[in-house]
C-alpha cells in the first residue's frame, strides 16, 4: 500500500499495463537509460540505496516482461498450439510480480524513478524472428532474474524477511515460466 497526497492508502499496480499490442510503451515512473548507456552498477545491498537498486531492476524486468508477452503473442504465428495460452496465462503473474515490488519500494521510501534503468530485455525480444527465438531468449532471461531473486532471498534472509519472501514467490512462479521453454522446445538453462 502507498499513501497518496490525500493521505489515503491505495494497492501500488504495474504501471501501463496493455491489454492488447499497439506499439506504445510508456514506461513511466521508471527512468531509462540513454541508448548505449548502462545503467549504474549496484550499490551495497547492505544500505537502503543499494537494495533500492536491486528492487529497481526486478520491477522494470518484470515490467518489460508484460510488455514482451503480450507484444510476443500477437506477433508470432509460429507457436506450437498452447504456448502462445501459456504466454498470456503468464502476464497476469507478471503484473503481480511488478506490483509486488513496486509495492514494497513504496513501503521502503524507494523512489522508483532515481536510478535509470536498462530496456534491453525489451530491446532484445524486439529482435526476435520467430516464436522459438523469443521463446528461448526469454526463457533464458527469466532464469537468470530467477538466479538473482535466489542470490537476493539469500541475502536478505535475515535482515529483511518481508522482500525475501516476495522474491521467493517471484522465484518459484519463474521456474514454471522458465519450463515452457523445455515443454516447447527441449531448452533447459
Amino acid at each position: 500500500m502507498a499513501v497518496n497526497a490525500l493521505g489515503r492508502t491505495r494497492r501500488l499496480a504495474c504501471p501501463t499495463l496493455p491489454t492488447a499490442w499497439n506499439d506504445t510503451v510508456n514506461w513511466e515512473p521508471f527512468d531509462l537509460c540513454a541508448p548505449g548507456q548502462r545503467p549504474p552498477r549496484p550499490r551495497d545491498i547492505g544500505r537502503l540505496e543499494g537494495l533500492g537498486d536491486r528492487l529497481r531492476t526486478a520491477a522494470f524486468a518484470e515490467l518489460q516482461a508484460v510488455h514482451a508477452f503480450t507484444w510476443a503473442v500477437s506477433r508470432f504465428e509460429d507457436l506450437p498450439e498452447g504456448l502462445g495460452e501459456d504466454w498470456r496465462r503468464q502476464i497476469p503473474q507478471e503484473e503481480r510480480h511488478c506490483a509486488l515490488i513496486l509495492e514494497r519500494m513504496a513501503e521502503l521510501g524507494i523512489e522508483v524513478g532515481a536510478v535509470p534503468v536498462s530496456p534491453r530485455i525489451w530491446e532484445s525480444v524486439r529482435d526476435c524472428q520467430t516464436g522459438k527465438q523469443f521463446c528461448l531468449y526469454i526463457a533464458s532471461a527469466e532464469e537468470r532474474g530467477r538466479q538473482a531473486g535466489i542470490r537476493l532471498c539469500r541475502a536478505l534472509q535475515d535482515t529483511d524477511p518481508k522482500t525475501c519472501a516476495i522474491f521467493q514467490s517471484i522465484v518459484d512462479d519463474e521456474e514454471a515460466h522458465v519450463a515452457l521453454a523445455a515443454t516447447y522446445y527441449g531448452w533447459h538453462p
